[in-house]
């Protein structure tokens, strides 16, 4: 899954660790004396700028790139992309080579062993200091279980998740129709989604534990902070910055490991006292006491591996795959809720989108199966689907705002480096990626690209679902590495919105000074780069009020 948005400073004092950060870049820049990068030297690429320097042009290549990473990508797109040529996006934390999409194909066919997407989570997240417990990384056995059970029992969490929704969004949102209520957009739908997500991860009473979403959110602000810092430190120098820059990520890392292993050793003691299941004691749910969560299926996961991870059975390793899911989903989800519902809302009036999108969840549930059990029409197999222009809507809002610039990124693992197709060598180590919010905003691959059209997809095939990846669509990626849990997060979106469009009255609050074009005449604030990361506009809030069910 995709990093996630920083727009939320943790208690880590983020003056210090700026500070820490810029020293950090000035003894690279001292240590690499030559003023010109490894990556540079070794494959002879243009480096992405606006302008010719002469004094410290490297230098000011790097602030350049990172103060102004949009206008960077804009330019490496137009004039190397378009041009079938690759170039290196150089900034304070680091090379990127940027590949033309004609190597698309190629690159997303390379094996792990060539072109590591691993490798680059792994550089880009700096795990061995951010995270509590680096083996999770190898193998990434909680994203296999996303790949294997997740996406397998979606219709059957469903259910949970609806619960959840309804519970959350009423108790952050609140239920008063008479009186109005502010909420920050991003703040709040994080708080829902953390709740939602871990309803299926860990379910009841641990997913609606204050302690326990403050620490799962928290570590996930502290990663995106943290390893942005450490990258701006020589490898050397890294081991001791990392004491001080990661204090947060152990703190929030620890007190979630100390409020989850109870919980794990009570369902580990359950499998073990069972033994081995059988079909007769998995159809009762005798064998799991009725759990069918995340948790559940990585401990029945950590029976298997066991044998020859023995690791895999330590509350500490579990606990740590449990962070590592809720970093990957919680701020990427909540990135693209918060911008479609302020798409929606901003949308010009006599389109009348947030009306449609209202009709169409009316429409959806009033012909949804009616449960025989409970005589209450359910969010199911039938129903989501039925939500096209939702559906649409979401993807041109994650087209819009990604939240990153470039993707498809790799790391270079083969020995010796990698060779292009059209000659262009890769050093290993190298990190390598492809244009995605270059492509998305290019004008020959969509029509009227600066212009919200939340119903450009409605008519198109299949392969324009929300969840469909392309070549020129990478919201989640692409290839056998694509976002695993893009499934879920669709259908969590896509109950989330539909149940706030359904229930609330909703307004955009105008406040000056907010970013962007916010100003009072309904523009819809926009996200800024802070270096490579898209920062939702922290300041953007909602006046809001429960309808009156008639």
């Amino acid at each position: 899954m995709d990093l996630p948005d920083l727009s939320v400073i943790t208690d880590t004092n983020p003056v210090a660790l700026l500070i820490s950060g810029f020293l950090g870049f000035l003894s690279i820049y001292i240590f690499y004396s030559s003023f010109v990068s490894a990556t540079a030297r070794r494959t002879g690429l243009p480096w992405v700028s606006n302008k010719r320097r002469w004094f410290l042009s490297r230098l000011r290549t790097r602030i350049w790139t990172t103060m102004h990473y949009g206008d960077a990508l804009k330019v490496a797109y137009d004039e190397y992309a378009k041009h079938d040529r690759p170039c290196v996006l150089a900034g304070l934390d680091g090379d990127t080579i940027l590949l033309p999409q004609s190597a698309f194909s190629w690159m997303t066919a390379q094996p792990e062993s060539v072109l590591s997407v691993n490798g680059s989570h792994k550089h880009v997240l700096q795990t061995r200091y951010t995270f509590p417990r680096r083996e999770v990384m190898d193998p990434t056995v909680h994203f296999d279980v996303v790949r294997s059970e997740l996406t397998r029992q979606l219709l059957t969490v469903t259910p949970e998740v609806c619960d959840e929704l309804a519970a959350a969004v009423d108790e952050i949102w609140g239920t008063s129709t008479k009186k109005w209520a502010f909420v920050k957009v991003f703040d709040s739908l994080t708080r829902i989604i953390a709740r939602v997500n871990n309803r299926v991860f860990v379910g009841l009473p641990l997913c609606r534990d204050e302690k326990y979403i403050e620490n799962a959110t928290g570590f996930a602000e502290d990663i995106a902070w943290s390893s942005t810092i450490l990258r701006l430190f020589p490898g050397l120098l890294r081991p001791l910055a990392a004491r001080f820059v990661t204090k947060a990520n152990h703190k929030h890392a620890q007190e979630f490991t100390q409020i989850l292993t109870p919980e794990i050793q009570r369902r580990q003691q359950i499998l073990d006292e069972a033994g081995p299941a059988d079909d007769a004691t998995e159809d009762s749910g005798a064998h799991t006491q009725g759990k069918n969560d995340f948790l559940q299926w990585l401990l029945t996961r950590s029976l298997t591996k066991s044998h020859s991870k023995p690791d895999e059975t330590d509350p500490d390793i579990i606990a740590a795959r449990l962070l590592h899911i809720n970093f990957a989903s919680v701020h990427t989800t909540s990135f693209i809720a918060s911008n479609a519902l302020l798409d929606i809302l901003a949308a010009p009036t006599d389109q009348k989108i947030p009306e449609k999108l209202e009709a169409e969840a009316h429409e959806a549930m009033d012909n949804a199966e009616l449960d025989s059990d409970t005589k209450v029409r359910s969010w199911a197999r039938d129903t989501l689907p039925k939500m096209k222009y939702l559906d649409s809507a979401l993807r041109e809002s994650s087209r819009k705002a990604s939240i990153i610039g470039v993707g498809v990124n790799h790391k270079v693992v083969a020995k010796g480096g990698v060779t292009t197709p059209d000659g262009t060598f890769l050093p290993e180590g190298s990190l390598v990626a492809v244009h995605s919010w270059g492509v998305h905003n290019d004008g020959d691959v969509y029509d009227d690209p600066d212009k919200y059209r939340p119903f450009r997809y409605v008519e198109g095939s299949a392969a324009e679902q929300f969840t469909a990846t392309s070549a020129t669509y990478l919201g989640f990626g692409h290839g056998k590495h694509a976002c695993p849990g893009r499934f879920f997060a669709a259908n969590e979106l896509k109950l989330l919105l539909a149940y706030l469009l359904v229930n609330y009255e909703i307004q955009m609050v105008m406040e000056g000074g907010v970013g962007g074009v916010w100003n009072g005449k309904g523009y819809r604030p926009e996200c800024e780069w802070l270096g490579p990361m898209h920062v939702f506009p922290d300041g953007a809030k909602l006046r809001i009020r429960r309808k009156v069910v008639e």
